[in-house]
């Protein structure tokens, strides 16, 4: 099992860029979002289509030949995920009119579009019940049903154009017929496996994750960091936040609820919020997570580290 990645190989593939997002596939396999690294004054006043990205895929079980990558030009704002069904790949989804797609894995790699021209938005992507789910503003929703097939999940939402008050920036499930989709300002929606239903929920704040978890509760975070937890249309909010953003992820791993943001990384253990702590020591991490299959990974610009419930490991860390 790999430790880091050395010296030459983060040279090769990490030296002028930046980490920005990361998803597990399975124990053995991450996958990596890299932007390139311009200096502010320049990406100013660039389209975010003209930076250029790399999708990073680490083999956590070959340290002899632990990485692989592929240069992408014209992915605007582009996020990461996972399809275990109809068989395993990562996908690089670009936030475009067409929702531009390349799956990466499984011999088979070919340009997918979510939606065309119907501009998509995905804001997130995740997977549930192995399949693949781009969640968009908007209230977009889509699944991927098949190697390039992505099929709208609409009914239920009311016709219109879409506003800034209404989501989605993130989804969770507990079932195929148990799904929730929160974003915009306190919109909150229900999957019964047919049709969607708008949840009542207590604030009108900006949202922006859902976790269903392994404790039956659903948790939504939300302007501020705050965090409430319920089902349906009755939610209590059980930390009320101060910081400045939103939580990039809040997912549950090894019996708890942990939260990750730009600036934090934290557990909570249903009545506080603690720095995440491993063997009597602080974590120093922060940014984006994923979990499946055992692993935990959390990604920032330049670390990222994994930990599997009993050890931490650094697998990638700038050489300065």
């Amino acid at each position: 099992m790999m430790n880091h990645i050395n010296q030459t190989i983060w040279k090769k593939n990490f030296a002028g860029w930046l980490i920005t997002d990361v998803a597990v596939r399975d124990q053995n396999l991450l996958y990596l979002c890299l932007r390139e690294d311009i200096p502010h004054e320049k990406a100013s006043g660039m389209w975010d289509h003209d930076i250029r990205t790399t999708f990073c895929l680490i083999r956590l079980h070959k340290p002899d030949d632990p990485l692989g990558s592929l240069i992408f030009e014209g992915y605007n704002k582009p996020r990461i995920g996972v399809s275990l069904l109809p068989k395993p790949q990562g996908l690089l989804v670009a936030r475009n009119n067409d929702g531009q797609v390349y799956p990466v894995g499984g011999g088979q790699s070919k340009d997918e579009f979510i939606d065309l021209g119907k501009v998509p938005m995905t804001w997130r992507v995740k997977t549930l019940g192995g399949y693949a789910y781009s969640v968009g503003q908007g209230r977009a929703i889509y699944k991927r049903t098949d190697i390039g097939k992505w099929m709208k999940l609409d009914k239920g939402f009311p016709a219109g154009d879409a506003t800034t008050e209404q989501g989605f920036e993130d989804m969770d499930a507990f079932s195929d017929s148990d799904m929730y989709a929160v974003g915009g300002h306190g919109d909150v929606w229900h999957f019964d496996g047919e049709h969607w239903q708008q949840m009542s929920f207590p604030s009108n704040v900006q949202l922006g994750t859902v976790t269903c978890a392994g404790d039956g509760q659903v948790y939504i975070s939300g302007e501020g960091g705050s965090l409430w937890v319920g089902q349906k249309s009755s939610w209590t909010r059980v930390y009320q936040g101060g910081s400045s953003i939103l939580w990039n992820d809040v997912l549950w791993f090894d019996g708890q609820l942990w939260l990750a943001s730009d600036y934090q990384f934290c557990t909570w253990d249903g009545q506080r919020l603690t720095p995440v702590e491993h063997a009597g020591k602080p974590v120093f991490m922060n940014g984006h997570m994923d979990a499946r299959d055992g692993i935990l990974a959390i990604a920032n610009q330049e670390y990222v580290m994994i930990f599997d419930g009993k050890t931490w490991r650094t697998i990638v860390a700038p050489y300065l």
